[in-house]
């Protein structure tokens, strides 16, 4: 750098030294960066280098002609929204796969989470569920199935209410289709609350 090269001269050093992306046609790849010095907009781009890492890459043409290069290490955001995703599908996975019916309500009311079995045991087309509707509109449609209008406001007030008001509870209804459904709310830290629902008619039937 004591030798003030240009911009294209450390490029090709870079290359040299294999700290530059993989790339078939690196002439064309170069005059695409340089091409900024005649160029108003800004050229934006991400390098995934050999050695595993990620940069972000802006380069903006000055007043005076030249050219501003801004270059950000984004290795560890990338691979913790990656492991972010991961988790998520993992859990998305493990929900679907549950018996009971699971529901998560956010801290403005509406629902953020739900799996297959909530939908089947309530009856609710799960294109309602896919446009995350509030909780006074699930309540709705879930009693339909089971109307005591008691539990459901104690439940709707529980996922409204503010955080100092709010404690786990838990019972049993019994539906006019002679089921019988366990459920359970539960806080949770940063506010959502969780619900589940398990039909628990056949053990019912058992125990008789």
């Amino acid at each position: 750098l004591k030798e003030r090269p240009t911009d294209g001269v450390i490029l090709d050093r870079l290359r040299e030294q294999g700290k530059l992306p993989s790339v078939v046609n690196y002439r064309a790849w170069k005059k695409e960066i340089l091409d900024c010095y005649q160029s108003d907009k800004v050229f934006e781009t991400r390098w995934h280098l050999t050695d595993g890492r990620v940069l972000h890459v802006i380069a903006e043409r000055r007043q005076d002609g030249g050219v501003t290069y801004l270059f950000s290490d984004e290795t560890k955001t990338l691979a913790l929204e990656s492991r972010y995703k991961t988790l998520i599908d993992v859990q998305s996975e493990t929900l679907d796969s549950l018996k009971e019916g699971v529901v998560v309500f956010g801290t403005d009311g509406r629902l953020k989470i739900y799996n297959p079995a909530f939908a089947s045991i309530w009856g609710i087309p799960a294109r309602t569920l896919e446009e995350f509707p509030h909780v006074d509109e699930v309540v709705r449609l879930a009693s339909r199935l089971h109307n005591d209008l008691e539990i459901w406001q104690r439940i709707g007030r529980a996922v409204t209410a503010f955080l100092d008001d709010r404690t786990p509870f838990e019972g049993q209804m019994k539906r006019a289709d002679n089921s019988f459904i366990d459920y359970a709310l539960s806080p949770l830290p940063d506010g959502a609350t969780l619900l589940t629902f398990a039909d628990v008619t056949d053990a019912r039937r058992a125990e008789r």
